[in-house]
């Protein structure tokens, strides 16, 4: 949302666009629309379905960590 070359061309066509910020879009927007797909599209499927979950934590020293949890359906 910050680049120059997305915000110049946007704002060349409509002058009244606001642009969020980086922090916005990530904690306010963003966030918003990751309930509202789950609310409207994930939940309503696993009422339907028998799951299971499976939670693994990998940690390494000097590299990345890394987390999955996967739902078995």
């Amino acid at each position: 949302m910050e680049n120059i070359w997305f915000k110049h061309p946007i704002l060349h066509l409509c002058c009244h666009v606001v642009f969020p910020s980086k922090n916005q879009f990530s904690h306010e927007i963003l966030s918003r629309l990751v309930e509202n797909k789950k609310q409207v599209y994930v939940l309503p499927k696993l009422g339907d379905y028998i799951f299971a979950t499976s939670f693994d934590l990998w940690m390494s020293k000097g590299a990345h960590d890394i987390f999955a949890f996967v739902i078995y359906f």
